[in-house]
This record gives C-alpha cells, sequence and structure tokens, in this order.
C-alpha cells in the first residue's frame, strides 16, 4: 500500500512576515529555530525566559502549501 503524500507548512513570523521554514512536522529542532528567530526579531514581542508552546505559537503564521 504506497504511503500518503507528505503535507507541506509554512511558518512564517508574525513579527517580520519572514519565511523561516518549510516543513511537514514541527518537530523540537525547528520550534528550537523558531524561538531563536523571535528572540533576535525586531518586530516581534521579546520571549519569556523559557516559553511555552503556545507562546510561540502565537507569534507564528502556518499556512498548508499543498502536499510534497
Amino acid at each position: 500500500m504506497p504511503e500518503a503524500p507528505t503535507r507541506l507548512f509554512e511558518v512564517a513570523c508574525k513579527g517580520c512576515q519572514r519565511s523561516l521554514v518549510i516543513v511537514a512536522r514541527i518537530r523540537d529542532q525547528e520550534i528550537a529555530a523558531l524561538e531563536d528567530h523571535l528572540r533576535a526579531c525586531r518586530s516581534s514581542e521579546p520571549l519569556g525566559v523559557a516559553p511555552m508552546l503556545g507562546e510561540i505559537m502565537r507569534r507564528i503564521q502556518v499556512t498548508a502549501l499543498g502536499q510534497a
């Protein structure tokens, strides 16, 4: 049985509108990169020392791109 095509998502910063990653799933590595960007982004509100995932997700925009 063939595998279903993987759906891809674009993740962008709501503060600066920059596209950050295109992924099938947001995993720990991507979350770390998003957190790094949000800390460095001058347009984004500052993050706390150990932000919860929901705090990060509120500052990004996820758009479905289609299937790979």
